[in-house]
């Protein structure tokens, strides 16, 4: 005979069954986006929380398979059942993150799935352990994807194909991926006539290969990200990117100095960002040759953007300019300039000062550097922030040397504000 306590929970329990599924009275649709922000195998568990969820996973138009374990065989064994046991219908999303290496049948499997269920956005960290993945004709030929990411975690896990028909892409990102004349013949970006965006993160040209030069030939590219550019320092000569993108409004830059042409006038560029890293000592190698040539490339690639309304450098950039000689004689000026910014990696707060005040500053004072500190009150912020985040932000300042902050200005006769960023400072 059931105790009267545990028959008084039991009734309870059942009288508040209803309420507790109130979620599961949700339209398909507002469940499959909630579910959208989950990775496929914790959309799949919610279906242990309700009779509607059982199936419901099964026609998520997103699919997001991330392994970070230790069974890669496991992993891939869930992900081709899920594969064979999902309704037939649309993908919007599919993401592969492999950080163990599997057969590249199983890679190709995959994208293919998603290629056939006409994905919009393809998001692939490729790493096989066999020979190269290629991708599938329709995932190639698609009128339907507008987001494509691909990763090599080793050069060679994917390869790229040597011509896209890709009317509807808007965005491209390409990572440690090798040009070379096997798989590039300057129609890998014509292809794409809608691409917006594009980023090329530690890519680089082969070396001792016929290609030589890069062709970027996109009419309505927007913005344009050069990440660690990889090709070998011996090549510096000769390899080359030309960017022909004559709508581009945004530039970044980050890494090693390589040369980058502009075809055309930017007359819509809104915003350049610059994070260059000087060559470092080594033994092996002319240092001092490097970074002239750096300086030299540096001030190419600059005359170029000399239409650009907001110019955002890094606090590396410092020690780069400051090393450069004759800048303010031979430095190009930016006629369009508005902003000037020098940007931290780890921001912690930002002091904006008018053109006017700095230039008033540098009048006024016999130094041969620019300091800028932060704010009492700012200062005073900081600390209490930093006493739950365990950062210290005393003396907290920036060095600009006077010739560097000197040229910046003389250079741009319409720029109206300066804003420089302070990093985080540990206690460590």
């Amino acid at each position: 005979m059931e105790a009267p306590k545990i028959k008084k929970i039991r009734n309870q329990l059942e009288e508040e069954e209803p309420d507790m599924d109130k979620l599961g009275c949700l339209p398909d649709s507002i469940l499959s986006h909630i579910f959208s922000f989950l990775d496929t195998e914790s959309a799949i568990k919610t279906s242990v929380l309700s009779k509607r969820y059982r199936l419901l996973w099964t026609s998520l138009p997103c699919l997001d398979f991330k392994f970070c374990g230790h069974f890669i065989d496991r992993f891939s064994l869930f992900v081709n059942n899920v594969l064979a046991r999902r309704e037939h219908s649309n993908l919007s999303m599919f993401r592969l993150s492999l950080k163990k290496a599997v057969g590249s049948a199983f890679l190709d499997n995959c994208i293919s799935y998603a290629a056939k269920h006409k994905v919009e956005h393809l998001r692939i960290r490729a790493y096989t352990n066999d020979s190269p993945s290629t991708l599938p004709r329709w995932l190639l030929n698609s009128s339907w994807l507008r987001i494509l990411r691909l990763n090599n975690v080793t050069c060679f896990s994917m390869l790229l194909p040597k011509s896209l028909a890709l009317p509807g892409l808007k965005v491209l990102w390409l990572k440690n991926f090798v040009f070379s004349d096997d798989n590039y013949n300057g129609e890998l970006f014509s292809g794409c006539p809608s691409l917006e965006t594009l980023i090329l993160n530690k890519c680089w040209i082969r070396p001792d290969n016929k290609l030589k030069v890069l062709d970027v030939n996109c009419s309505n590219l927007k913005n344009l990200e050069i990440r660690h550019w990889r090709s070998p320092w011996k090549c510096f000569d000769e390899h080359m990117i030309n960017i022909n993108a004559p709508r581009l409004g945004s530039f970044k830059f980050q890494g090693q100095i390589a040369k980058v042409n502009f075809k055309e006038d930017l007359l819509c560029l809104d915003e350049v960002w610059i994070d260059l890293r000087y060559p470092t000592a080594c033994a092996l190698v002319d240092v001092s040759d490097r970074r002239r040539r750096t300086s030299e490339s540096l001030m190419s690639m600059l005359g170029q953007l000399c239409d650009v309304k907001s110019l955002v450098l890094s606090l590396n950039m410092i020690e780069v300019l400051s090393a450069i000689p004759y800048l303010r004689e031979y430095g190009p000026t930016f006629e369009n300039l508005r902003y000037i910014k020098f940007t931290a990696e780890d921001k912690h707060t930002e002091s904006r000062l008018s053109i006017n005040s700095v230039t008033h500053l540098l009048k006024c004072g016999a130094s041969q550097v620019f300091v800028l500190d932060v704010s009492k009150e700012q200062q005073l912020l900081i600390n209490m922030k930093c006493s739950k985040m365990k950062l210290m932000c005393k003396d907290v300042a920036i060095t600009i040397p006077v010739h560097v902050l000197t040229y910046l200005l003389e250079s741009s006769p319409s720029a109206e504000l300066l804003i420089v960023e302070f990093p985080k400072v540990s206690l460590d």
